[in-house]
């Protein structure tokens, strides 16, 4: 069996179709490969479904694992186990990663984007896949990718958006999208503005939020699993799936937000209270209670945890980092992405065991900075250097391993 032929196996569990992820979350990379501390204050990263972005202090962007799509910013279309260099015209500050799909910021303000396009995700008008990064936009200050769609805050604080619509992904009617993909659903090929006053934003598969600058949450888009944090949505698709069509507020006092795929989202409060939400059935909450116990979703969101200052959402697993250094983590551990290498309770999906993990449990200690990709964990210890674990199919680790899978965690260097 494939690693993406078992992932889709957890996703029919979880009552899902595919499980793609995406979450961007900035980092700080560690140590060079002589051995020397080399502790970055600026540098970023992203995480995809199977692939990583990472910007040094120069500026300069580098990435490994998966590359089917040039999502690597590599002609060869070759994954990659190690961490490459992608030339990107200017000085990048910001990367966002989507399934197999890269955007790069540069300080001047434009954005970059190269991968799949076939859902005219990268917002350059056209549904050509590219191999190098391309200019789509300028004056942009912030960038999020869900997984075929994504979201800008430019300078003035509106928010962009553009990708495919479906479910309302986009927050805006179908009737207003001016494209269609190859499986006919509506999208949008070039970015339009949506809502003011917006200071974060996150995006997962087929649905958004965004924060505003009085702390409102809002959300739209799929809510199959609960993950809007919405009880009540105002549309449902031909299936009988509901989703929202428009922003719609969740709660209030929100400084940061982190979409999963679909499974569940995140919220941290201004006094760094962690709420959740969503699909349950692999632990992706981060507790057994849910107010849904026959379809085992938590609808609206729920504390979870206080003292946290950081947080980050993979496929069914999340991590939150407390202020004390402390990074808990918790949800599916199928390839060991949450640093154990079993869990509170398993599912048996044919031959294959599935462990889960329904509550926190610590991953490490003296951590600065977290970031969660698909099946796969990242932290920055504070002795500058960048750990990985989990899912390394397609050497989305960076460690140079061919082994499909880790659950003790391994540095990374770039080179």
């Amino acid at each position: 069996m494939t690693g993406r032929e078992r992932n889709r196996k957890i996703a029919v569990l979880c009552g899902a179709v595919v499980v793609v992820a995406v979450i961007a979350v900035a980092m700080f990379i560690g140590m060079s490969k002589s051995g020397a501390t080399d502790k970055m204050t600026s540098a970023e990263m992203a995480c995809g479904e199977d692939h990583v972005l990472v910007v040094d202090d120069a500026g300069d962007v580098y990435a490994w694992g998966h590359n089917l799509k040039g999502e690597l910013g590599d002609v060869t279309c070759d994954n990659k186990s190690e961490p490459v260099k992608i030339e990107v015209p200017g000085k990048v500050i910001q990367v966002a990663a989507g399934n197999e799909l890269s955007f790069a910021l540069c300080k001047n303000g434009d954005l970059y984007a190269w991968g799949n396009n076939e859902s005219y995700q990268m917002g350059d008008g056209m549904n050509i896949s590219r191999m190098e990064p391309e200019k789509i936009m300028e004056d942009v200050k912030a960038i999020a990718a869900g997984s075929n769609h994504a979201l800008a805050i430019k300078e003035d604080n509106a928010l962009y958006v553009w990708g495919r619509n479906k479910d309302g992904a986009l927050g805006i009617a179908e009737s207003d999208c001016d494209q269609k993909d190859e499986n006919g659903y509506a999208c949008q090929s070039t970015a339009v503005k949506l809502m003011d006053d917006v200071t974060e934003l996150s995006a997962g598969l087929d649905y958004s939020m965004a924060v505003t600058s009085d702390g409102t949450l809002y959300a739209w888009g799929s809510n199959i699993e609960g993950q809007l944090g919405l009880a009540k949505t105002d549309s449902t698709n031909a299936d009988g799936q509901p989703y929202q069509s428009v922003p719609a507020k969740v709660m209030d006092d929100v400084s940061k937000v982190a979409c999963g795929v679909r499974y569940q989202a995140l919220a941290l409060t201004t006094n760094g209270d962690l709420y959740c939400w969503g699909k349950n059935t692999v632990g992706s909450v981060g507790t057994r209670q849910v107010d849904d116990t026959e379809n085992n979703i938590q609808t609206q969101p729920l504390k979870i945890m206080s003292d946290v200052k950081e947080i980050s959402a993979g496929s069914a697993h999340s991590l939150a980092l407390k202020n004390d250094g402390t990074l808990y983590t918790w949800g599916v551990n199928n390839y060991g992405q949450i640093g154990i290498k079993k869990g509170e309770f398993q599912y048996a999906i044919g031959e294959e065991m599935i462990y889960c993990q329904a509550t926190p449990v610590e991953l490490a200690k003296n951590v600065e900075a977290i970031a969660a990709g698909g099946f796969m964990s990242l932290y920055r210890s504070a002795d500058g250097v960048l750990r990985s674990v989990g899912c390394n199919l397609y050497g989305q680790l960076g460690i140079g391993s061919e082994e499909s899978s880790i659950s003790t965690a391994h540095a990374v260097y770039l080179k």
